[in-house]
């Protein structure tokens, strides 16, 4: 693997490390804001609603993997590492945005219900954990992704890529 793949797998992984410190960060702002835990918890049936999107957004993430398209037969080593990481950069974008809605819909819900920063800080320590699990990059997160685009028997070369 050469020196500007190496970037792109730093980049990729500095990507996971920003969205997980800034989601941090402004929940808690954000918490503390709205009163942090000095008001009443919020009713079960809303923080099993906001837990409910954030379940659906992770067996979406889950499963969001098997819609990546094979890479074309035919590719040279290096031509299918540029394209397998575009493709997972691709795939870490969406998933990092359909992991974050749950987060957004607990922080209206926060902003019109009188129960504080109790929302965004439950939703927000659920989110963090479902981020770090379905987008860092670990062995399982990549296999799936190079299994998908080795679906026509081109070689993505992306496991290895993360694995040095």
């Amino acid at each position: 693997m050469d020196e500007r793949h190496t970037q792109q797998v730093r980049q990729l992984r500095g990507l996971v490390i920003t969205q997980l410190v800034t989601t941090t960060a402004l929940s808690a702002i954000l918490a503390f804001a709205l009163g942090g835990t000095g008001a009443s918890f919020p009713p079960l049936w809303a923080v099993g609603g906001l837990a409910a999107v954030l379940v659906a957004a992770v067996v979406d993430v889950e499963r969001s993997w098997t819609r990546i398209p094979p890479l074309s037969p035919g590719l040279d080593a290096d031509a299918a590492l540029d394209a397998s990481l575009a493709h997972y950069q691709r795939h870490l974008a969406r998933a990092l945005f359909v992991l974050e809605i749950p987060l957004l819909l607990a922080i209206l819900y926060a902003f019109v219900m009188p129960y504080g920063g109790w929302t965004v800080i439950v939703v927000a320590i659920a989110t963090v954990v479902a981020i770090a699990v379905e987008t860092w990059p670990t062995v399982r997160n990549t296999t799936r992704v190079a299994t998908a685009l080795e679906a026509e028997g081109t070689p993505s070369g992306l496991v290895e890529a993360f694995d040095s």
